[in-house]
């Protein structure tokens, strides 16, 4: 079997990203438009975080904050876990599964190239490595 990158598989409905000092409705409706569960913090093409439709549920909707006056830059995840574009899909699917990310920037140098999403995950791919996720 050929092994895929995560380039092979990442989608490619173009990069959901916003600045650090965007609000959460703004990402709200860029996450809606696009049709994406995650939207890039990125800060002079440098990825600096990113924020998932868990983050506006967890840290803005359920603590009562308006998401017009919440910036990313408050309720991102800084620093967030990445992945190179040339990297095996495995190798993302362990890393996805030991740290449950639903959601992993997807990075080549500095710049931002993507996000590999669970749903981008091939089920063949899954189903092959079931036995070594069921163990860990």
């Amino acid at each position: 079997m050929r092994h895929r990158t995560v380039r092979d598989v990442m989608s490619c409905a173009g990069l959901c990203q916003q600045p650090p000092g965007a609000s959460v409705r703004i990402a709200c409706r860029v996450m809606a438009e696009h049709r994406c569960g995650s939207v890039l913090v990125v800060d002079r093409d440098r990825l600096v975080g990113i924020f998932t439709g868990r983050d506006a549920v967890e840290r803005v909707f359920a603590q009562g904050r308006d998401p017009d006056l919440t910036f990313l830059a408050e309720v991102m995840t800084a620093q967030p876990d990445t992945i190179g574009p040339n990297e095996r899909v495995e190798d993302a699917i362990r890393r996805m599964d030991e740290f449950g990310y639903r959601h992993l920037p997807v990075v080549d140098g500095q710049r931002a190239v993507g996000v590999l999403s669970i749903r981008d995950l091939p089920i063949e791919t899954l189903a092959a490595m079931h036995a070594e996720l069921e163990s860990r």
